[in-house]
């Protein structure tokens, strides 16, 4: 290899890394974030998207006013459903607003996991 060929691989290998780094750094940190109940979301803010909070938020909300006008639960659980609507309605209220803090969507995505772990063990009772 002559020293001009030398010189212009290295050329081309750093200028490869050069870019590759460049990458690295432009490259917003995103992929999946895994929520509480084995949610995961894409995209949005450190993964989080308010679109598919409030979509799982209405489901949530549906699901318990189902279960609530079902008649399948027993004195006791459908204390608990009168107790979780009113928390799936606050949650479904603030994420429906037109505007929504950023900073407030991880909060919104544990009390949504939450949720959804107690609506999913109602939900168990009655199978």
């Amino acid at each position: 290899m002559r020293d001009d060929e030398r010189t212009e691989s290295r050329w081309h290998v750093s200028a490869a890394a050069g870019m590759l780094l460049v990458l690295a750094l432009l490259m917003p940190v995103a992929g999946f974030a895994q929520l509480p109940g084995g949610m995961q979301m894409p995209g949005g803010v450190g993964g989080l998207s308010k679109d598919s909070l409030l979509q799982q938020a209405k489901g949530l909300l549906g699901d318990l006013t189902s279960m609530k006008s079902s008649g399948k639960l027993g004195a006791e659980d459908t204390k608990r459903v009168d107790t979780l609507l009113p928390k799936a309605q606050s949650l479904n209220d603030e994420l429906e607003k037109p505007q929504v803090d950023t900073a407030r969507l991880p909060q919104m995505a544990n009390d949504l996991g939450d949720l959804k772990k107690q609506v999913g063990a109602l939900k168990n009772v009655m199978k």
